[in-house]
């Protein structure tokens, strides 16, 4: 997180020096430096999550349950590798500048914040094996990841990255700025 701060520091006093040149010029050199940072992370989750699974089959003499909690990090921003220059359009005192739509960045669901928190195993069955707690827990990874967009986290992360490259070109000295965000193609 804190490398990130760093980037994006040095990128933002990187963007508000050059005095003496023209606005189109600046803006040209300073997105072309954005684009070696690869990605913006303008928004973090911690997502707690309850994984809850039921083992009762009609042949079996008694039932397995087991519930985990656990804790993930979810990081979203706009993925800069693709950026060129020439997504940016300078007229006078307004910029358009083309982002990618922001997506997740990163997850991570460390095992030292994966809780067991209820296991009832009939007499007659066996417990639950490691490789059945690990799948059950790549399941829980999945549905946070596929439920992503309704958590609003690529919504915040659209937003904040707005707000982050508005205040920066307006304090590059543009009037009017629009940021427009693109749909990628699938690969």
């Amino acid at each position: 997180m804190r490398k990130n701060i760093f980037t994006l520091l040095i990128a933002a006093a990187v963007l508000f020096t050059g005095c003496g040149k023209s606005l189109e010029k600046m803006a040209k050199e300073k997105f072309s430096s954005l684009t070696d940072m690869a990605e913006i992370g303008t928004v973090e989750y911690t997502i707690s999550k309850i994984i809850k699974a039921s083992d009762t089959k009609f042949y079996t003499i008694g039932d397995r349950k087991i519930l985990f909690s656990c804790r993930a990090t979810m990081k979203a921003g706009v993925d800069m590798t693709n950026f060129s220059a020439d997504q940016v359009k300078i007229k006078d005192k307004e910029i358009t500048i083309n982002l990618p739509k922001p997506r997740v960045l990163s997850f991570n669901m460390p095992p030292e914040k994966a809780h067991l928190e209820y296991q009832k195993v009939g007499s007659l069955r066996f417990d639950f094996t490691a490789e059945d707690r690990n799948n059950l827990l790549r399941q829980g990874e999945e549905a946070i990841l596929a439920d992503a967009e309704n958590l609003g986290i690529l919504a915040d992360a659209e937003v904040n990255a707005k707000m982050f490259f508005e205040a920066l070109l307006a304090q590059v000295g543009f009037e009017k700025i629009n940021v427009v965000f693109n749909e990628e193609e699938d690969e």
